[in-house]
């Protein structure tokens, strides 16, 4: 990453949360900057330019440089999209809100047992997934394969599980539905928390405003409200 970037990551430890969290598991593809703002391409499902700044005039410049090398944007706040979209029109959308976890914040141990889960269980995952439009059975699989992951299982059966999004946040966070309002979404939680506490890594999610069952549950947890957010591809 570059060393200049860093600083400015300093200076938005919480706007540049999921841009040093994509980049350390992937490498960059090339990047972009304009004194404050800088654009960075790697690739993970799909080629993404992540966005990390705050001055307009700096991002219209950046993205005249940049010259939509790709059209799958990430980490896009609400005043970015008049400059993204001057030339561009949205193919798709997906909007979230960013919580983040405190370090002050302690968080219990699990009461239930949990394990890791592997990339056999990628199918299995993706077919009961509510974001097939946005994933892919490919996409989980890397994800296992590279990040943390948590599994409960009933009579050998998996009912609950949760893992990583490629930007380090934690997601996909699923419970069958016969075995929900049991506290297996509250426990995948904690154990998803503990490990990447273990890893020394921050702990943040990205949760869909209509999500109301997540939403309380990260809040019951500490979780903080950031910013919004949004992945974005253009036509």
């Amino acid at each position: 990453m570059d060393p200049d970037f860093q600083t400015l990551a300093d200076k938005l430890p919480l706007q540049s949360l999921p841009v040093i969290g994509f980049f350390r598991n992937y490498p960059v593809d090339k990047f972009y900057f304009s004194n404050q703002f800088y654009l960075i391409c790697g690739t993970s499902d799909n080629q993404w330019a992540y966005l990390c700044g705050q001055n307009p005039e700096d991002l219209i410049e950046v993205l005249q440089k940049f010259a939509f090398a790709t059209l799958y944007f990430a980490n896009v706040e609400n005043w970015m999209l008049p400059a993204i979209t001057q030339t561009h029109r949205i193919d798709w959308k997906l909007t979230t809100h960013r919580f983040f976890l405190p370090d002050t914040k302690d968080v219990l141990q699990p009461t239930m047992e949990y394990a890791s889960l592997d990339i056999s269980m990628a199918e299995t995952i993706y077919r009961l997934s509510a974001y097939k439009d946005f994933t892919s059975v490919a996409y989980i699989k890397d994800r296992l394969s590279k990040d943390i992951s948590a599994g409960i299982w009933q009579n050998g059966e998996l009912v609950g599980w949760g893992l990583t999004h490629d930007d380090n946040s934690l997601g996909f966070l699923n419970v069958l539905p016969q075995w929900q309002g049991k506290g297996l979404g509250e426990n995948l939680m904690k154990a998803l928390i503990l490990q990447k506490r273990n890893q020394n890594l921050p702990v943040f999610v990205n949760i869909e405003p209509h999500n109301v069952q997540s939403l309380n549950l990260v809040q019951k947890l500490g979780f903080v409200f950031d910013r919004q957010v949004s992945w974005l591809k253009l036509a």
